[in-house]
């Protein structure tokens, strides 16, 4: 073979050696990064859970919350300090709507979840889920200012935000029914996001909504109307409720919680705490937050068999 051959041949081996130093090199280079980040992913997934076998955390009690005022005690719990001295070790999940508390309650994500005996029932079906308190969360059903309504039965082929299959689409169906509204009258487009909601009413999206405080009178001193109210009607639908997670002292832990946050309020000492929640958690505007008048929630009490039978009746005829 001639030199000038043997060098050429020499090269295109050196060539496709290094290529292939390079790939091997490069192919670490992308695998170890990853590496370290899944190895990190789950050390801290590890670091997040103090786990018995079943990877479950049994000392922190994940309680799922959403902007209502039945939820306001357990944000003002957490915010304030007063979970850590009554030593209730608590976690709070944020959510903004029922439906995705639903969900985490499915996947086992939280112990306790403020929700609905409607959804409760529902719920049944697939996890264990225990209503074990049951809340006073007054509705409004809140129509847009520029609309011509002053009666419900005045709303023939306008839209209801509500969130279906909830206490806001029960209490939809009781103000049709008792204002001889059809309810084939009425379109009533989902949306489950509370503060979404409000947002989409303010912007004149839907005619009218229903909703819980602080939203509702948020609304009315924007000048929108007020057309139903549930306070002081029944059934009682909200709940505070178990999943199979919580023990049953986890439970009687929350009760205790529960029942000192509402006293704390009732004080009327944590108007600062209050406002910051409002602003934060709430999403309301600084100006409201700093103005609108808050009542404490009322104590917790047993959860009724009516409620319960009520529920259920309307279930079955949806």
């Amino acid at each position: 073979m001639k030199s000038e051959e043997f060098a050429a041949a020499l090269n295109a081996l050196l060539s496709g050696v290094y290529r292939v130093v390079c790939a091997a090199a490069n192919f670490s280079l992308f695998v170890f990064p990853f590496y370290l980040i899944v190895s990190c992913s789950e050390r801290q997934e590890a670091m997040q859970y103090n786990s018995d076998s079943t990877g479950i955390d049994t000392t922190m009690l994940r309680v799922a919350v959403m902007p209502a005022m039945n939820c306001l005690p357990v944000y003002y719990a957490e915010r304030s300090g007063l979970a850590d001295s009554l030593g209730v070790g608590m976690k709070l999940v944020r959510y903004q709507a029922q439906m995705d508390i639903d969900t985490a309650i499915i996947n086992g994500h939280v112990d306790i979840a403020f929700t609905d005996l409607i959804r409760v029932r529902r719920l049944s079906e697939q996890v264990t889920l225990t209503p074990f308190v049951s809340c006073d969360e007054p509705l409004s059903l809140i129509s847009l200012k520029t609309k011509r309504v002053k009666r419900v039965n005045q709303m023939k082929e306008q839209m209801i935000a509500v969130s279906r299959l909830s206490a806001t689409d029960y209490w939809c169906d009781r103000v049709l029914d008792e204002t001889h509204t059809s309810h084939d009258d009425i379109y009533r487009p989902q949306v489950n996001d509370v503060w979404l909601r409000a947002e989409m009413l303010r912007q004149g999206l839907v005619d009218a909504a229903m909703m819980g405080e602080p939203y509702a009178t948020w609304m009315t001193k924007l000048g929108h109307k007020c057309l139903f109210q549930t306070k002081g009607t029944q059934p009682r639908l909200y709940a505070w409720a178990a999943s199979s997670t919580a023990t049953p002292e986890q439970r009687q832990s929350f009760l205790c919680l529960l029942d000192s946050a509402v006293a704390c309020l009732a004080y009327g000492n944590s108007a600062d705490i209050l406002r910051d929640i409002l602003r934060q958690d709430f999403q309301l505007p600084p100006a409201l937050a700093d103005t609108i008048e808050i009542a404490a929630p009322p104590r917790p009490s047993d959860i009724r068999p009516a409620d319960v039978a009520e529920a259920e009746k309307w279930l079955q005829h949806e």
